[in-house]
């Protein structure tokens, strides 16, 4: 049997390409037969994906996670183009609608969330190259920004937790990064701390989590926090791992980066969008925190198995632009 995007040839295929492959709703129980759910109580966990190969450790972590599910609005953010992804993610999304079994923890159950959906994205980008400058629209780099303008979009309530699918988050993370953003109406961000990752085993990465030095044009100084420290921490920028968020500040911050985006024709430091990001959250007035009680850890695949970057492999580095070769010095230990 020959599908219709086979037979079909000129405009038609292209209608038929366009209809096939528009971003929308894999899965979604908003809307039922009693009506439509109220989406603006309670907080929204968003779940960003883009590798198959961390779906199973990641929800296996997820699912120790220590929250109310009744109260919190699930969404998932496909960002490939992967069929066994599609598969693996709209079988969890069925999963949460119900009531289910903690799979990991005998004899008891989980309730169904509030509510599920599970969104496709089908844009393509192109690569990335570290260090150099290159154009905007032919890096990665619109993706990642485009994701967070989607998510941005489809949040309704007054706060949202984040969590990328390469990072595994304590059981206590979600009440305890709440705890901390709910503390202040000035607060905007509260981040747990990762280390980044590395080709080689055997390297030390930094946190993700920075002070910088910065200008309109570019960043000139990224300095990672010290694995030392403790308690929370107020930093300049952090990552989009692990975040408890209060949604009108993220709205702010992403007015701002809107704005600066298009004055800036290169994708420089083209390594830090969530840099500038999270910094223009923090520049519209807002605090970015970092938790250090809160340690997260980073996967990675190294040929036939998973490596987990935790703390231990973390050590303070400073990323800063060189004038002379115009280019970044990246990772440079601080002792």
């Amino acid at each position: 049997m020959v599908c219709k995007l086979c037979k079909a040839k000129g405009k038609r295929r292209e209608e038929i390409k366009a209809r096939m492959f528009k971003p929308r709703f894999l899965v979604d129980n908003t809307v039922t037969k009693r009506g439509t759910k109220n989406m603006k109580k309670g907080w929204t966990m968003v779940l960003t994906f883009s590798r198959p190969w961390c779906v199973r450790p990641f929800f296996r972590a997820f699912e120790k996670l220590e929250f109310d599910r009744s109260k919190c609005h699930l969404l998932i953010y496909n960002n490939a183009n992967n069929v066994y992804l599609d598969r693996l993610l709209r079988m969890k999304a069925k999963r949460y609608m119900q009531y289910h079994k903690m799979k990991y923890r005998r004899g008891r159950y989980y309730k169904p969330f509030a509510s599920v959906r599970l969104y496709k994205s089908f844009r393509k980008y192109g690569g990335i190259v570290f260090g150099q400058e290159v154009s905007f629209d032919k890096s990665k780099l619109p993706g990642i920004a485009d994701m967070q303008r989607d998510i941005a979009g489809m949040i309704t309530t007054k706060f949202f937790f984040q969590i990328e699918d390469d990072t595994i988050v304590p059981p206590w993370g979600v009440r305890r990064l709440f705890r901390i953003l709910t503390r202040s109406k000035r607060t905007g961000v509260v981040c747990g701390v990762e280390p980044t990752r590395s080709p080689r085993p055997t390297d030390k990465a930094r946190l993700g989590a920075y002070y910088l030095k910065r200008t309109r044009k570019r960043i000139w100084e990224r300095i990672s926090l010290d694995p030392k420290l403790r308690y929370v921490q107020d930093v300049d920028a952090v990552g989009f791992y692990c975040n408890a968020v209060r949604t009108e500040a993220w709205l702010k911050g992403m007015a701002l980066f809107d704005k600066e985006m298009k004055r800036q024709k290169t994708a420089e430091p083209n390594w830090a969008i969530d840099t500038l990001w999270t910094n223009d959250v923090k520049r519209s007035g807002y605090k970015v925190l970092a938790d250090m009680e809160t340690p997260c850890m980073h996967m990675q695949i190294m040929g036939n198995s998973i490596m987990f970057w935790a703390m231990d492999k973390a050590v303070k580095k400073i990323d800063y632009y060189v004038r002379k070769y115009k280019v970044y010095a990246q990772g440079v230990v601080m002792r």
